[in-house]
This record gives structure tokens, sequence and C-alpha cells, in this order.
């Protein structure tokens, strides 16, 4: 029996750098800033830097390396891609047993542009971890403690049934739904929010989970409070993070590191947060601590994995986390 599955995608990653990468202004963009490349041109790279990626390979390092038995569920090309990442896992300590090989797709793939300030963008490309189905899962042998979902790219015919054997099987299940799980909005997958034990999500995520305006933010945790009968996260990055657990609200503050990427922040603290909940059960405020170092942590070396933290956590002293309460409603 694993302390812990994870359920996400599998990625090869190509980290591209470069000082000229430039970042513009450009209201059409969701976050109003853009990168420019002009077609036709060649641009010189200061680095390039190969690493395995995706959510359900981020997470279950953070588990692995913090002393929890645990296994990934997820689906590879049978390329040198897959090969690579399959090799990452064992590396880490973690089962590659649940991995299915797809032969006629390639493993995912992803091309991040980094610039000297840490800002990035990311092509993807989901490939094989995307066509995951539940027919391609030895569900007899998911038996443990705990499950966590990570983006399943809006494949909620399989959230639905990693819940439902979970509640068969009497397993805990968090869960960070990607972008196209989202969009599904709150009346389609409200039952799933309501009864996961941990719902983590960042202030955009919870936003277009809940439909509504930007607003206060105690208002927005308490809206999402309402709506989930488990604990409830929302980060905010450098700001810290808000969580709910329908009886406090909690308010984390954090001091700010230097961050030289930040590919993998959410992996990192919701992994840090769960983890904490397993080695101590019901210590809110240890998981916390446990998920905002890992986060920190992260940041500040490139790539979603190699700043993660283990057992022997790393001195502390630089991370200052002050936690504010409020009541629920």
């Amino acid at each position: 029996m694993y302390d812990i599955f994870t359920f996400g995608q599998a990625t090869q990653d190509v980290y591209l750098m470069s000082k000229k990468f430039k970042v513009i202004q450009n209201t059409r963009s969701s976050s109003a800033q853009a990168a420019c490349f002009a077609f036709g041109s060649k641009m010189e790279l200061d680095d390039v830097l190969f690493e395995v990626g995706g959510g359900g390979t981020n997470t279950a390092v953070t588990f692995s390396r913090l002393g929890l038995s645990t296994a990934v569920v997820t689906k590879i090309g049978s390329d040198a891609a897959g090969e690579e990442i399959i090799a990452s896992l064992h590396e880490h300590g973690v089962s590659s047993h649940f991995v299915s090989v797809d032969d006629r797709m390639r493993s995912g793939y992803s091309t991040i542009f980094l610039n000297t300030a840490g800002e990035r963008a990311i092509l993807v490309y989901r490939g094989a971890s995307h066509s995951l189905k539940p027919t391609d899962i030895d569900w007899k042998h998911i038996d443990g403690r705990w499950i966590y979902i990570s983006s399943l790219a809006g494949n909620l015919t399989l959230v639905r049934k990693i819940f439902a054997h979970a509640k068969k099987k009497g397993i805990r299940v968090a869960w960070n739904p990607g972008a196209l799980e989202l969009q599904a909005g709150i009346k389609k997958i409200g039952q799933l929010v309501r009864h996961v034990d941990v719902l983590l999500l960042n202030r955009e995520e919870a936003v277009t989970l809940l439909g509504v305006r930007q607003e206060k933010d105690i208002d927005l945790v308490r809206r999402l409070d309402k709506a989930c009968e488990g604990i409830a996260v929302i980060t905010e990055g450098e700001k810290g993070s808000w969580v709910c657990d329908n009886t406090v609200v909690r308010r984390i503050h954090i001091r700010p590191v230097k961050a030289v990427d930040t590919t993998g922040a959410g992996d990192a603290y919701g992994s840090g947060f769960v983890a904490g909940l397993i080695k101590r059960p019901g210590d809110i405020d240890y998981a916390l601590r446990l998920a905002s170092i890992n986060s920190a942590s992260v940041v500040q070396e490139i790539g979603a994995k190699h700043g993660l933290i283990s057992r022997k956590l790393p001195r502390t002293s630089w991370m200052r986390i002050r936690t504010q309460l409020f009541p629920s409603a």
C-alpha cells in the first residue's frame, strides 16, 4: 500500500534562457504582458536545460523526498522522452508501476522561455498524458492513504472515476484542477468540489471556478469555504495564501524571496501542504509551513524539482511566516 498516488501529466521540459528575451505590454494578453519574437530572425541563447516536469511527476517527487511511499499515474509515449521520464521517477524513488505507455502518441513536451527576471512563457504539447483513460489504470491496486490529482487536461470522466474509486476505498483526495477542468464551472463540478478533502487553487483559478468578478480576498475565500466541505486553499504567490476549513480562515503572510523560475511553484505548494497533513494529520499550521517552505525553495532554482525540500529540512530562518485568523463566515 502506498502513502499517496499522484494523477497528472508527465512531460519532457526544455528551458531556453536568454538575456535577449523581452517582455512587452500587451492589453490583449491575459496578464497584460507578452513575449515578442520576430519571425525570420535568429536569437542567441545563453543556456539550454532539459528537465522532467508535469504536475503528476512534480508533486510525486515532493512526496517521495519527504519520506512518503509514492506512485504516479500518468501516460507517456514509447519514445526517448518517455524513457527520460521513467528514469527521473526512479531516480527520485517514485514508483512507475502505474505509468501507461502509448505506442501511437509522443510523450508530453513543454518549451519554457525564461528571462533573467524569472519571467517565463510556456508552450505545451500534452501528448500521451492527454489520452489517459480510466481503462488504462490498474484500479485494483490503487489502494493507499491519499490521492493527489493535478491537471488532467479537462478529462472530467477520469476525475469522477478517481473520486468514485477513492470513496469506495476510503482514500482521501486532494485536487488541484487545471484550467480545462475549471472552465466547466461550479455548476458542473460543484459536487466534486464539495466533497474533496483538500482543494488547491490560486486566486485566478478560484475566480474562474466560482464564476465571480474580482472581489475582496476574504469574501472570495468565504465563498469558496461555503462551496467546499473540506479544506480549501487559495495561493497568491509572494503575497502568501488563504486556507479555510469551515471553522476558521487563515491568512498566511510570507517574506518574499527572489524567484529565478516560478515553474512548479503551485505544485510545490500543494504537494507540500498535503504532505504535511499526511505526516501530521489535522495539523494545518504545520502543513502550511511545509507548503510555504517548499514553494519558496523551488522558485529559487531553475526547474520544477531542483529546489524541492527533503526530510532534512533546510535552514528556514529566511522563511518568515505570519498567520492571521478570521471567522469563516
